[in-house]
């Protein structure tokens, strides 16, 4: 058996092709030693088919017997995968020379029927382009990972018309309802389909028919291929015609001569073609014939060719070849003059210098291009998948003709770009136009979202760059890696760093045109996205706050925002990239609170717990690679807090892996053992990730831990009953622990809300989405009003998927707290009140820069919040943001022995001092009295002889006499049991004469109670 050479075309381009391992390709035609698909016919029954029925013929052109017993007849589409099998039956053995039949599908079509088939099929072929393999087992071929091989049983293999796969250098020919693709020479293989078949009337042949052996010594023919590169060129423009020989054999062919007719496109009707390195052919002697010709004359063409050899042996060939009036000659400034261009959807010819490649296209700039010009001198030559003539180069003066496009079609800065070009080299080697530097001043905050679109496609640089955010990265969550895309964003050295602000952001135009009322945030147009990779550059990974000098490269607007193509060759410069840092320990008289999402923090076995999820079973290395990445960063960064709210964990077993994890790190590193204990509901999120917590137990007993809104449901945008929360809120019942007194009372809770995806969609989904995230918010706010109405101090922490202020869309937080915006601005209209007082959220109370846990597409913005009720407010001590997640390069994730990029998000921990243990408080008072001018002074100390601290005492009322004293209130703070603090008071002269007898009465109040004292005096004289 020959083994084969099997080519795969994996796109709709018939000049891009991959070899799959089977053989090379070798110079001249082989006789078979198997037996050979000699004629496939899809157009049986179709409208001009003379067959009712398609057929597939194989031919033995052995010398000897050929079994074919268990083998099969295969068919797949032109670009399929699946093969359907048409068994053949019995004991099947073909002698030398003898045809074998087997008929397929039968239209309604054609008026007659085949000779007596030696075996059916009911496959229904194409009549155009497909694939066809006899194969010597009956198991169907999968195609799904390349095309079949010999090693799944493949003896012969046609693809014809459009087909993918094939053998040699391409398919046969395109086939139609009345031709065949038929074997030229039945007796020689060359294991190319393009060569070996050519199109005819079908005729088929059966066992029965005449045997037509082969002579293993007989020559063989000459055949040829014909090819023109570009096939489709504009007029007066050079393309290269090649027609590739197979010599003959037996003997071997000496003397080759190729000649075309190409007088229909203006050239001699016996133009020789060359192998010899001139008038275009690549290469000399490898019998590719070529001769590099320019059209005059305009037309689809097919075009004769002659081959011959000095054995009388000849050959005859096609070259398709369509030349096509070029459209007019337009300038880029022309096509860039406005937004959209006036030229969009029209053919247009222009011309420049290409400035940079990537796989989908070009970027061209006009030769004589401006630096100080209002509108673009570059624009984007869109070729797709399409392969580029090896002369597209930086460098390279190229004229292209094309249609005019604009993309994305509905963006607010879109790219203007040029399809389906053609192309012709003018020059090569020219000096690039110069790089317009973005200062500054250029980089505006308040510049607009069209600040940068009179650069677009022209050559750009930047002295300095500050990054906004890390690099991205495509992950392979299986494993838990992540491939570095060398994507980031940034700004121009000096401007502050874009935080995300109030309202609908004005390049989110889904949803469409926005209420009166509804804010509108500017996006951000001081962000720049820089791309590192696109052409073929060394990828950057860098985190926020870096600095980048010395970038260069092309300003892209195809994916409708600012975005710099950084050049192949610029290296610049990178500093100051970040590492975390620990958060302050807390004191003695703190206990702390945190929150963590772990982003789909799965383990390394199948999910039972959530039969039917999407949970991904991760390999044991990278399980063990998470765990160890969240131990460092709750113990080295975050400094193990007393409570974790926890969001994104598979399930308690995951979440107990954790806790045993931190404990045994932190007694192998020294540290203090947490002792956490984990608590973890199931909620109903198909992706099984939810909400859990951490518990110190050496600092906080645990009461109870329950789970609520599991069955709640809403009314969605269709009227219909939907669950409202997927991931459900978990509540704690806890006691900060005060050595031997009682612990102090708190309620934890940990949500996780409903996403922003699709929050703008304008259709029933995205009001879907606005309905549950307006009702999860209100059911939230219930639930701690709930617990602040029976005097429990209350803390909920989460990933809120929202701001500390409204998105336009929803006011989340707002409804939480109790204080939403007004309905006129927002489009889901709130429910105000629900929480009385209004709740706290801790973030608000930080300067604006410290507001980040998070960033998205370069702006850095909090979705992390610590709710509280009010009365844990003065408690608070501060809130801090770990910075270890939202700033690095996605790459981090990667490494097992660093805390970052372990998540996405930050955590937010907050600091409380831990309230003094409440006693028995008896506040007594005492007063001197002195004579000073214009009345008395009073100095009255107020003892605290119980056994508990009297907190935040205030002396209320002062009377001496018929007088009252001041300042009142006068706040004395707290006195601890055993303790006294003073007050001065001063009362007038009316409070009584010298000498005379009076009643000292002073009141005031503490936390939990009040007090009063009576005292006789005598007014002093002096």
């Amino acid at each position: 058996m020959f083994t084969y050479n099997l080519r795969c075309m994996p796109s709709a381009s018939l000049s891009l092709f991959l070899a799959t391992a089977m053989f090379a390709i070798t110079g001249a035609a082989q006789t078979p030693t198997h037996v050979v698909i000699s004629q496939v016919y899809g157009g049986g029954g179709n409208s001009g088919s003379t067959y009712t029925n398609d057929f597939v013929e194989l031919f033995n052109p052995t010398t000897s017997p050929q079994t074919l017993t268990g083998y099969s007849v295969q068919y797949a589409s032109s670009t399929g995968t699946s093969y359907q099998a048409t068994p053949l039956p019995g004991t099947i053995t073909l002698q030398p020379g003898q045809f074998y039949l087997v008929q397929e599908a039968q239209g309604s079509g054609g008026t007659t029927a085949l000779p007596t088939p030696d075996a059916s099929g009911t496959i229904a072929m194409s009549a155009t382009a497909g694939k066809i393999a006899l194969v010597n087992s009956a198991t169907a071929l999968n195609g799904s990972s390349g095309c079949p091989t010999a090693a799944q049983g493949v003896v012969d293999y046609v693809g014809f018309g459009a087909a993918n796969c094939f053998l040699g250098t391409g398919p046969t020919a395109t086939l139609a309802n009345a031709t065949a693709a038929i074997r030229t020479n039945l007796c020689v293989d060359n294991q190319n389909n393009a060569v070996d078949f050519s199109t005819g009337a079908a005729n088929p042949h059966n066992t029965g028919s005449t045997l037509a052996p082969c002579n293993p010594t007989g020559p063989g023919q000459i055949a040829a291929a014909g090819l023109a590169n570009p096939a489709s060129v504009n007029q007066n423009n050079p393309t290269l015609l090649t027609v590739t020989v197979i010599p003959g054999t037996n003997p071997a062919s000496a003397g080759i001569s190729v000649a075309a007719d190409l007088s229909n496109i203006g050239g001699s009707s016996t133009q020789p073609f060359f192998d010899d390195g001139t008038n275009g052919d690549l290469t000399a002697g490898d019998n590719i014939f070529s001769y590099s010709f320019t059209p005059s004359l305009a037309g689809t063409f097919s075009l004769p060719v002659t081959v011959a050899d000095t054995q009388m042996r000849s050959a005859k060939t096609t070259i398709a070849l369509t030349v096509i009036i070029p459209p007019p000659t337009i300038s880029i400034q022309q096509i860039q003059s406005a937004k959209p261009s006036p030229y969009v959807t029209q053919k247009v010819t222009t011309s420049g210098i290409v400035i940079g490649v990537k796989s989908s296209g070009f970027y061209l700039e006009a030769k004589n291009a401006s630096t100080t010009a209002t509108t673009p001198q570059g624009i984007l030559v869109y070729t797709g998948s399409t392969s580029k003539p090896s002369y597209i180069t930086v460098g390279a003066e190229v004229q292209v003709s094309g249609t005019v496009a604009t993309y994305p079609a509905t963006g607010l800065t879109p790219s203007t770009e040029i399809d389906s070009p053609t192309f012709t080299l003018l020059s090569s080697g020219n000096p690039l136009p110069p790089a317009v530097t973005i200062t500054q001043a250029m980089d505006s905050p308040s510049g607009g979202i069209y600040q940068f679109t009179r650069l677009e496609g022209m050559r750009v640089a930047i002295d300095s760059l500050t990054t906004t955010s890390g690099t991205d990265a495509s992950l392979t969550e299986s494993t838990e890696t992540n491939t570095s895309n060398g994507l980031f964003y940034g700004v121009v050295t000096g401007v502050p760093r874009p935080f995300r602000e109030p309202g609908v952001g004005i390049t989110d135009t889904a949803y469409g045109p926005l209420p009166a009322g509804v804010p509108v945030w500017d996006s951000n147009p001081e962000l720049i996205y820089i791309d590192s990779k696109s052409f073929r550059g060394t990828g950057i990974d860098l985190t926020s706050n870096a600095t980048v000098t010395g970038l260069s490269g092309v300003m892209d607007f195809s994916y409708g925002a600012p975005e710099i193509l950084l050049d192949a060759t610029n290296n610049p410069t990178v500093t100051g990239l970040m590492t975390a840092q620990p958060l302050p320990v807390q004191t003695s008289g703190e206990f702390t609170i945190a929150s963590m999402n772990l982003e789909r923090f799965y383990n390394d076995v199948s999910d039972q717990d959530n039969p039917g999820s999407s949970a991904v079973t991760v390999t044991t290395e990278a399980y063990q690679r998470r765990l160890n990445k969240a131990s460092l960063a709750i113990r080295n960064v975050l400094n193990t807090p007393d409570i974790i709210g926890t969001q994104e964990v598979e399930n308690l077993a995951v979440l107990t892996d954790l806790a045993k994890k931190v404990s045994a790190d932190a007694v192998a590193a020294g540290q203090p053992d947490p002792l956490y204990v984990p608590y973890l509901f199931l909620g109903n999120d198909i992706s099984a990730i939810n909400t859990g917590l951490l518990v110190k137990s050496t600092k906080v007993d645990t009461v109870r831990v329950e789970q609520f809104g599991l069955d709640t449901t809403f009314t969605n945008s269709g009227g219909s009953q939907a669950t409202l929360n997927d991931r459900t809120p978990l509540v704690a019942h806890l006691g900060i622990k005060r050595g031997s007194g009682t612990d102090y009372p708190l309620t934890m809770i940990v949500v996780h809300q409903r996403s922003l995806i699709n929050v703008d969609d304008p259709t029933s989904t995205g009001a879907t989405v606005r309905l549950k995230r307006e009702a999860q918010a209100e059911f939230l706010a219930k639930l701690i009003q709930g617990y602040q109405a029976a005097g429990e101090h209350v803390v909920a922490v989460g990933d809120y998927n929202s701001f500390e202020f409204s998105d336009g869309f929803v006011d989340v937080l707002g409804v939480t707290r109790g204080n939403p915006v007004p309905a006129s601005q927002v489009v889901t209209p709130p429910v105000a009140g629900l929480a009385n007082p209004p709740l706290v959220d801790l973030v608000t109370l930080l300067p604006a820069e410290q507001r980040q846990s998070y960033v998205e597409t370069g702006s850095a913005q909090v979705l992390d919040h610590v709710v509280v009720t009010s009365d844990l407010v003065p408690q608070m001590t501060r809130l801090a943001y770990a910075h270890y997640d939202a700033d690095f390069p996605l790459v981090y994730l990667n490494d097992a022995t660093r805390p970052e990029r372990v998540s996405d998000h930050d955590a937010p921990v907050a600091y409380f001092s831990i309230p003094a243990v409440q006693g028995t408080v008896q506040v007594t008072a005492s007063a001197t009295l002195i004579k000073v001018s214009n009345g008395y002074q009073a100095t009255v100390t107020l003892k605290n002889t119980g056994a508990g601290t009297a907190q935040n005492v205030v002396l209320t009322g002062a009377v001496l006499g018929a007088a009252s004293g001041s300042p009142l209130p006068y706040a004395v703070g707290d006195i601890q049991p055993g303790a006294s603090a003073t007050a001065t008071i001063l009362f007038p002269a009316s409070a009584g004469n010298p000498g005379a007898a009076a009643v000292e009465k002073f009141t005031g109040t503490y936390t939990g109670g009040a007090f009063t004292t009576s005292l006789r005096a005598v007014i002093p004289a002096n």
